[in-house]
């Protein structure tokens, strides 16, 4: 209420005025206040009127938004999922139907019209299959991985290349967990083929490379740090490399160390080959009579990481100059003169795929890098990446193709050998047997019988006959142990022929260039061409593609075709390859293409297990979101809000208040001096 305190007794006017409106601007402020909170539904209107709740809402305020973000997160990884699953459902029953298909086409009974009319319906599947693997949610691909702006599969030559990303898009779900809202598109119907590189590049030191690409001396990688150098035993020197970067920034620094310790002391320590790097490891010439000792610095690593000294110690002196090997990992920016696995110059190699055949130009690539953009820009449908153990270099195709037309690597004939110099040659010496013909290997006949007798029949396990232009005739034998690789199965055609007779200058079995598979030679003076055919039924000539192979006069030459080719085994290949056995009426082809797209629907069906495993985790999810959310919403009303019930009480009361206040103001400006003395 605005009184007169009491202790306020004879007192001029104009205090108790001053007193009476000072009560009364309070009351006023009091009754604004109340308003405002009435009004707003706040009891917090400024930072000031309670500082620590104030921070308190600020901080719920900032993860209330958070938490709401993260639900909408949810509802779009949810709205993704569900066209995700619609998809690859309606997928599934495109992939049935052409299984069923397949299975009803390998019966004798069915005609070539029949199963012409089939193909037609497998390519009208096989562009469904297409659609639903490029559907779109909003304005993304759902099956492109991480690129959701393009399109992740259309046509390349005769097959279908996929141009998205191997990692999909991820949603915050909190607590450091995520999801994936697309897929990678090529995993999801099979996966795609690889030519696993053979050659360790073996990369040396540069003086740009980094030492974070240092595998280092202990093998853990290089932290790096201050290091302690003692010159002929002397007072340790500290070099601080902290902030180097490279192999050139710690050649600098130690050198630019020791040069002052040489003219502090006016010696010599080192000698004409300073400081430097040699292979994979740091090189010191020290002068003759001297010493250098590296030792860590506290609890660092960095000189044992750098190859400058061991657990046991190393000491460089004028018969020590090398440090630890380093092991540099390959990398993009690795130089091709750094690559001492390499072996000599690049110049072309040629890749086919999908019916299409290009030749690469790596001639000068000054880098990995270059010769990964040649590559990749060339519109060869693959894709080159660093091997796990980054040592070399692999290719992937992605390109679901007719596995006689994948993927294959080769050499440029009269060429440098470029493909075998980077281990990417797709048929060679080293080429496992079981790699061949879409990883179904050759099949020999092996451990015969006599029907008759019961008794071994060696000349039953004979495999194929290769007829010279002599009129001569090579049997070849093959047994399990000739089926390690390329290189042991021409061993045996070579060894055949020399067990035979027949001398190498009147026949050799080598491997070809090009698309050329094993090449059949003969003497030129031979008038007759080279022939090839099976024997007892064996499929060994198919397998090693001698069956489907030329002969040209002019190199009297007889070149098999490559059975090496890298498949990309997705349901895209499978229905390509039923449709090509229906078109041609080839009722082994329909078989194999039939189990082939048996294996790979598992893929899709294991997608729609991992989809909805997904959809799971989003509903866990977002009940705790939303069960966080509401408890933080709750405290956030409890500090901020206003209680309305007890704000309109408080404002009545202020508003009686300020009425009380203004009515004895009033009622004591009327009375006076004689008032007061009466």
């Amino acid at each position: 209420m605005s009184s007169i305190p009491s202790n306020v007794s004879r007192s001029p006017s104009l205090l108790i005025q001053q007193i009476q409106l000072a009560n009364i601007t309070r009351t006023n402020l009091s009754l604004f206040d109340a308003q405002a909170q009435l009004s707003t539904g706040r009891s917090l209107l400024r930072p000031s009127d309670n500082p620590v709740a104030a921070v308190t809402v600020a901080g719920l305020d900032d993860s209330i938004e958070r938490s709401t973000q993260r639900l909408r997160n949810i509802d779009q990884a949810d709205t993704n999922l569900a066209l995700i699953e619609t998809s690859l459902s309606e997928a599934n029953d495109l992939l049935l139907n052409a299984k069923s298909i397949a299975s009803e086409q390998v019966n004798l009974g069915s005609t070539s019209v029949e199963r012409n009319n089939q193909a037609a319906v497998i390519d009208s599947l096989l562009a469904g299959l297409l659609e639903q693997m490029n559907r779109t949610s909003v304005d993304n691909y759902l099956f492109g991985g991480s690129r959701i702006s393009r399109q992740p599969f259309e046509q390349f030559g005769t097959g279908i290349l996929y141009t998205g990303e191997f990692e999909g898009l991820t949603t915050d779900l909190g607590l450091g967990t995520s999801l994936p809202v697309t897929l990678s598109g090529i995993d999801t119907v099979g996966e795609p083929g690889r030519v696993n590189g053979t050659v360790d590049l073996d990369p040396q030191l540069t003086a740009q490379t980094l030492l974070g690409d240092l595998n280092g001396g202990r093998g853990l990688g290089v932290i790096a740090g201050p290091i302690s150098l003692s010159i002929s035993g002397g007072t340790p020197l500290e070099i601080d490399l902290t902030d180097a970067d490279t192999v050139e920034d710690v050649v600098t620094r130690i050198e630019a160390a020791i040069r002052d310790y040489e003219a502090t002391n006016a010696a010599t320590v080192l000698g004409p080959g300073g400081v430097g790097f040699a292979g994979e490891r740091f090189t010191i010439d020290v002068d003759p009579g001297e010493t250098m000792a590296f030792a860590e610095v506290g609890t660092g690593s960095a000189a044992r990481d750098l190859g400058l000294t061991t657990d046991a110690g190393l000491v460089f002196d004028n018969t020590t100059s090398d440090g630890v090997d380093l092991d540099p990992r390959l990398t993009l920016r690795s130089s091709v003169a750094s690559l001492a696995g390499l072996g000599g110059a690049l110049d072309e190699i040629e890749i086919r795929n999908a019916g299409r055949l290009t030749r690469v130009d790596l001639t000068g690539a000054a880098t990995l890098e270059d010769i990964k953009n040649r590559i990749e820009t060339a519109g060869t449908g693959v894709r080159v990446e660093i091997n796990a153990a980054r040592t070399g270099i692999d290719i992937v195709n992605l390109v679901s193709a007719e596995p006689d037309e994948s993927l294959s690597i080769s050499e440029v004939a009269g060429g440098e050998a470029t493909a075998d110099l980077l281990g990417i040659r797709t048929f060679t010496g080293a080429t496992r047997v079981d790699r061949l013909n879409d990883g179904k290997g050759v099949q020999i006949r092996t451990g015969s019988t006599d029907p008759d007798t019961g008794l071994p029949a060696p000349a039953l396990d004979i495999d194929f006959e290769i007829g010279l232009g002599d009129g001569s005739v090579v049997t070849v034998d093959l047994r399990p142990q000739d089926l390690t690789n390329v290189g042991t199965l021409v061993a045996r055609i070579n060894a055949e022929a020399a067990n035979q007779g027949i001398a190498p200058a009147d026949f050799q079995a080598t491997l070809g260039n090009g698309d050329r598979g094993i090449v059949l030679t003969q003497n030129a003076a031979f008038a007759g061409d080279i022939t090839v055919s099976q024997r007892n039924n064996s499929q060994a000539a198919f397998g090693l593609g001698l069956l489907g192979g030329s002969y040209d006069a002019a190199s009297a030459s007889f070149a098999g075709e490559d059975r090496a080719q890298v498949v990309t085994d997705t349901v895209f290949t499978r229905l390509i390859q039923l449709r090509e056995a229906l078109l041609a009426d080839d009722t082994t082809g329909i078989t194999l293409a039939g189990e082939n797209l048996e294996g790979v629907i598992d893929s899709v069906a294991q997608t729609r297990g991992l989809v909805g495993s997904y959809g799971q985790r989003l509903d866990n999810a977002r009940a705790r979101e939303e069960d966080g959310n509401l408890l933080e919403q709750s405290v956030r009303s409890e500090l901020r809000d206003v209680d309305f019930a007890e704000a309109a009480t408080r404002l009545t009361a202020l508003q009686t208040q300020l009425e009380a206040g203004l009515r004895s103001t009033s009622l004591a400006g009327q009375l006076s001096l004689l008032d007061f003395l009466s």
